[in-house]
Formats: structure tokens, C-alpha cells, sequence
């Protein structure tokens, strides 16, 4: 984009038209001066003239300034992102239908993001958050969770009743076997992650680097499958899991509805760096919430003690504090923890959806995703 920057020139013109004095002494003297006034005349005409001319060329340079800018705001209006895709009839392994949106980013994406809806939500209520992060740089993909939106069925229609306890736990299931491919249990994230897959075959994502975010409950559920997702060990035929990267949780729930983050925070698997727990103190997780949302305070703790070493917060007045502990040689290396406090009594998909302010939870995202998609284990 190209930046005009208005100097202001000052123009100090002065026109003296001040008649000199004189007194006509005689014939003679008044001659001189009948010569002279024409002479004068003639000179402000030029001078008059020669303004204009400059005048005028500076409204051209000016117009042509003005016509440059708006050609090349018109040709950034008129690059459209690539058209989103909508996918149907994604069959989960307790039979539900799944319907799922997928934003395509331009070019090779920065990461692959699963964005996952709060209970009582739908694509639709995170559009803004998923179009601001296609903009970004990222490919996301935003299903429908069963009961919601476009994957409603006649059982499943949260419109109607909330979900049972069992129905919940499926979102984020996924697990029965050694092989991935093969598992017997496929919940709705796990089947959005088959689909994945198949664009991976394709080119169009890398896998290696996605990104899971949850809003609110659905918050939870996505966390809970990505420590599932850490499960999958490699086998003979290379990795199967362990693929999240980074986990961003906007307004998350300890616990709501039967369903609970501690079995998540207290799983622990198997890396090429040993026995971890890929939540509570592994991978790279950013919290962002309201100012008196107290669940998402209590989690941060609870990671915070864990990473005594790799945690920042920002308040929502911009009282910034960071670790300042330095980790030991032989304690293990804990991932990175930001919490970012908003001062808004937004929750879940509408907080996610904030459309403007100096730190909305899009510019927020999308600085994580570029600052931990490239980080090695």
C-alpha cells in the first residue's frame, strides 16, 4: 500500500499595491509616470499569470495522486480470498453427520487451524474469527459439532435440549486401536481431522502445523482432543498424532454439563523427548478472556504452576507480568503460556467475534499462530 503523507507548504506571497507617493510637480514628472503604470500593470498580469500556471500544475500532480490512491484501493478491494468450502455428510463412527466449513487460505498457509464453536453455537458464530484468520494467512476449518447448526438431526438439536453427557464426550473422542486409520472411535473433531488428512494428500495444508482453537465449553472439548491427539504414537509406518502444535482457548471451561478439563490437564504420553503431558505444561497455550471470567483465571493458574518458567499475562488495564524465573539445567522445558485479559463481559463465541478494540482475540490469535507455528519440539 503506498502512504501519502500530507506536508503542508506555506505560501508567503506578498502583493504590495501601494500606490507611490508622488506630487506633480510638472508635465514632465507626470509623463514618467503615465509610462511606468502600464509597465506595472503588465507585470501583475504576468506575475497573476504564472501563479495560475503553478497552480494549476499542482492540482494535476494532486489529482493524479488522488486517482493512484484510489486504483490501488480498488485493486486491494477487488482481491477476493479464495471461496470458502462447504463439506456435508461427514460421517462420525457413532454414525452422526457432520457438516463442516472450510476457509482456504491464499497460498501455502502460515498453519492449519480446527476452530471449534462454543455448545449452543455454530460455524456461523465464529465466522468473523475464521474469515480474520483465512486473511491471516491460515487455512481453517470450522465444523458444525453435532446438534449444532447444518449437523443437526432429528436426535441431536441442541435448539431443543441440551446434548447428553455422552453425546458431549464424543466430540472429542477418538481412540480403539493402535492404527489411527483403523480406530473404532471417531468423534466429530477426529473425523474433521480425517478430512484433514485427505487434504494433506492433496497439498493444500501441512498437518504439522495446526492449530486447535476453542471458544467456551467447546474450549474444553478441543483440548480434550488434543491430548488425544498426543496419544497416537508413531508406529512402523511413521507418526499418526501428536500433530497440534499450539492450543488457543478463549473463554474455556473448567467444568460445565458433565464435561471437565482435568482429565485433560492430567494425561501425559510419550514424546521423542520422554514422558510429558502435552496440555498442562508441553505445548505452546494461549488463554484470552474477559475481565471477570473467573474459570479462565482459575485454568491459567493451574497451568502457570506448572510453567513457572514460560508464562506471560496482560491485564485487562495493560499491566503486563511475565515469569522471571530462569529454568534450571536439568528441569525440562515447558512450553510457552500466555493469558491475555480483555476488558469486555463478552464470553466464548460473542468475545471471539470482538470487532474492534486495541487487543481483539483475532490479533491476538494470529500473533501467536505466527510466533509458535514454526517451533520445533
Amino acid at each position: 500500500m503506498i502512504h501519502f503523507t500530507d506536508k503542508s507548504t506555506n505560501f508567503n506571497c506578498h502583493f504590495q499595491n501601494k500606490t507611490p507617493k508622488w506630487q506633480p510637480e510638472d508635465r514632465h514628472s507626470l509623463g514618467q509616470v503615465s509610462h511606468r503604470q502600464p509597465i506595472k500593470t503588465v507585470g501583475r498580469i504576468l506575475f497573476r499569470q504564472l501563479i495560475h500556471k503553478k497552480l494549476m500544475a499542482f492540482c494535476l500532480i494532486a489529482s493524479t495522486c488522488w486517482v493512484m490512491t484510489a486504483q490501488s484501493a480498488d485493486e486491494n478491494s477487488t482481491k477476493k480470498m479464495p471461496a470458502v468450502e462447504r463439506v456435508k455428510n461427514l460421517i462420525t463412527s457413532d454414525g452422526v453427520p457432520l457438516q463442516l466449513v472450510y476457509y482456504p487460505s491464499q497460498g501455502k498457509p502460515t498453519a492449519t487451524v480446527i476452530l471449534v464453536h462454543d455448545i449452543g453455537g455454530s460455524e456461523k458464530t465464529v465466522r468473523k474469527l475464521a474469515s480474520g484468520l483465512q486473511k491471516a494467512g491460515c487455512a481453517v476449518v470450522v465444523p458444525d459439532l453435532r446438534g449444532h447448526g447444518a449437523s443437526k438431526n432429528d436426535n441431536l438439536d441442541v435448539s431443543k435440549k441440551r446434548l447428553l453427557v455422552n453425546q458431549l464426550r464424543m466430540i472429542p473422542a477418538s481412540g480403539g486401536g493402535r492404527i489411527r486409520t483403523s480406530a473404532n472411535l471417531k468423534g466429530d473433531l477426529e473425523t474433521v481431522r480425517n478430512w484433514l488428512v485427505e487434504k494433506e494428500a492433496e497439498g493444500d495444508i501441512d498437518l504439522e502445523q495446526l492449530c486447535v482453537i476453542g471458544s467456551g465449553l467447546g474450549g474444553t472439548l478441543a483440548a480434550t482432543w488434543a491430548v488425544a491427539d498426543w496419544h497416537w504414537l508413531p508406529n512402523t509406518q511413521g507418526p499418526q498424532g501428536q500433530q497440534v502444535r499450539t492450543i488457543i482457548l478463549i473463554s474455556p471451561v473448567w467444568a460445565d454439563q458433565g464435561i471437565s478439563i482435568t482429565n485433560a490437564l492430567n494425561a501425559r504420553t510419550t514424546s521423542g523427548r520422554g514422558e510429558v503431558k502435552p496440555l498442562l505444561e508441553h505445548l505452546p497455550v494461549m488463554i484470552i478472556a474477559g475481565s471477570d471470567d473467573r474459570q479462565s483465571s482459575q485454568l491459567f493458574q493451574q497451568l502457570k504452576g506448572a510453567r513457572p518458567t514460560s508464562w506471560f499475562q496482560e491485564s485487562a488495564n495493560g499491566t503486563k507480568q511475565q515469569s522471571k524465573r530462569r529454568p534450571s539445567p536439568n528441569q525440562p522445558k515447558t512450553g510457552p503460556l500466555v493469558f491475555e485479559e480483555i476488558r469486555s463481559s463478552l464470553r466464548a463465541d460473542k468475545l471471539a467475534s470482538l470487532p474492534s478494540g486495541n487487543r481483539t482475540p483475532l490479533q491476538l490469535c494470529a500473533w501467536f499462530i505466527s510466533e509458535t507455528s514454526s517451533v520445533d519440539d
